[in-house]
Formats: C-alpha cells, structure tokens, sequence
C-alpha cells in the first residue's frame, strides 16, 4: 500500500503552460508548488463522496450538470485549455486509452467529461477550441466550463488540487471515476493514463451492477462479453480472452446435458408411472 501510494505521488506533474490569470501573491523570491502529499490525501479522501450537482456549459454554450451523467460510470478529467504540453498529452492519452476501452467495453457503457478550472479563461469556446485542436472526437466526450464562483467547491469535492505559478499551474494529474449513482469510486494518476488502468475500475462498476429482473438478453450477453475481456499490453487493448470463453461455453454444456439427462428421466418415470396406472387388473376370486 505505501509503496502505492508513492508511486501515485509521483504522478503528480507540474504543468508548464502561460498562465493567463494573475499569480497569487507571494513573498519575493518564494516559487509556490504543490503539497504532493497533500494532493494526494485529499484526492484519496474523495473516493466515496457524491459529486456536487454543478451546473456547467458544453463546449457549445448549453447548459449540462453532472446529475445528467447519471446511470453510467463517468470519466472526469480537470484540465486548463492554457496548457501548451502536459494537459495536451494527458487528454490525448485518455483518448488513445478510451478508444482502447470502447472496442470491447463499448462506448455506450461510459461517459468521459474534460472540465476546464481556470476559470473565466476555460470559456466554452476555449473547451471546443482545446478539443478541436487536439482532435478529441467522440460522441459520449464533453467538455465542460463550470461557473467561476463554483471552481473551488467543484475541484474540492473531487479531491483535485491545484496550485497557479508564474508558469502556469501546478495540479494533479490523473482521472476520477465516477459510478452510475455519482459516487466517486476510484482516482487513477499520472499523465499518460493506459486502458487497464481506467478498465479496471470500469469493469468493476460494469459487472457489478444488478441486472434487474426486466434485463434483456442483450444485456446479459453484454455483460458476458465484459467479462471475457482481458488487456493485451502488447497492444495496448481489450481483447477477448477465448480460454475463458471456452470454459464458460464447456461449463455451460455440461450443466445443460446434466439438466436434459434429468429432464429425459423425469418424462420417462412419468411414462412408466401412466402406464402402470392405465394397465387392466386381473379379476380375482374362485369359479363355481
């Protein structure tokens, strides 16, 4: 666990970009950075918490809140459109890892929301700008301005942290899973997140979610198909793991011609127990 958690310290990257917004004021010669174990705590403490329903605006100026997410894990990542190298690299990688995921977790399993903090600086037009540019094209991705007074409330409540420098920001770097409730479930760190990373977390809200008793059989089929799923990290992809397939298929065989043998025994006892009924008794009794 300690070894863990130092490691998911290490994620925590400084962001060098133009800062468009006035520094915080400091003493003369001090360089403000971020507490990584600080961060780090604080990211830790919000696994668990109900995410504020803050409303935003879509890249296209309509209004969104996160309570319209609900009913499927969501991905959240908190970027600043300033940046000029690692918010850039972080999303691109979320892209090429969300790309990984929707080829055999299936892209209507999930939802992934990119929210700009530097506020008023990350306008819907500089959300849709930043995607544009960076070519992030996927139809359940969002990106997303929250209103200036609710930045601090909205980053708190997900446990990110984030400290502006002369060069720009210091902040986490990494994504917040959110389940279907919109519960924080899990924080994946670090700037060039993989699918298995994010996979994981997603297949455990994905299989673990009751199938009501109204699920359809494409349901159930989804559900197995999540299942039989395992990372290639030769390819950086899902794949469909056929030594598991085979066993669920053999194991499905073999529980179904042990149910038909008691099926055939059950109808043949039936049979005889009819006939056996239905058969002429043999009178009894002496001739005169």
């Amino acid at each position: 666990m300690l070894v863990g958690r130092a490691l998911a310290a290490l994620a925590l990257v400084v962001s060098f970009a133009a800062f468009a917004a006035d520094p915080v004021p400091r003493a003369p010669g001090v360089v403000p950075a971020l507490d990584e174990k600080a961060a780090l705590s604080a990211a830790e403490a919000a696994i668990g918490r109900q995410v504020p329903d803050t409303p935003l605006l879509d890249r296209n100026g309509g209004p969104v809140r996160l309570s319209d997410y609900r009913g499927k894990p969501l991905l959240v990542s908190f970027i600043y459109t300033g940046c000029f190298q690692v918010c850039p690299t972080q999303t691109r990688a979320l892209y090429e890892a969300v790309k990984g995921l929707d080829r055999m977790l299936g892209e209507r399993q999930f939802n992934v929301v990119s929210i700009g903090f530097n506020q008023p600086f990350d306008s819907p037009e500089a959300m849709r700008s930043f995607a544009r540019q960076h070519r992030i094209e996927h139809r359940n991705w969002e990106f997303l301005s929250p209103p200036p007074a609710s930045v601090e409330t909205l980053t708190r409540a997900f446990g990110f942290s984030f400290v502006a420098t002369p060069a720009g920001f210091d902040h986490v770097l990494g994504v917040t899973v959110v389940d279907a409730a919109g519960r924080i479930h899990a924080q994946v760190y670090g700037d060039r997140l993989r699918a298995d990373q994010l996979g994981a977390p997603l297949r455990e809200l994905l299989l673990n979610t009751p199938l009501v008793s109204n699920s359809t059989l494409a349901a159930v089929v989804e559900r197995v198909r999540i299942l039989c799923t395992v990372y290639d990290p030769e390819t950086g992809e899902y794949r469909y793991d056929w030594k598991l397939i085979f066993e669920i298929i053999g194991g499905a065989l073999f529980f179904l011609s042990v149910a038909l043998y008691f099926l055939f025994e059950w109808r043949d006892q039936r049979r005889a127990r009819r006939a056996s009924c239905g058969a002429p008794r043999q009178a009894s009794g002496s001739v005169a």
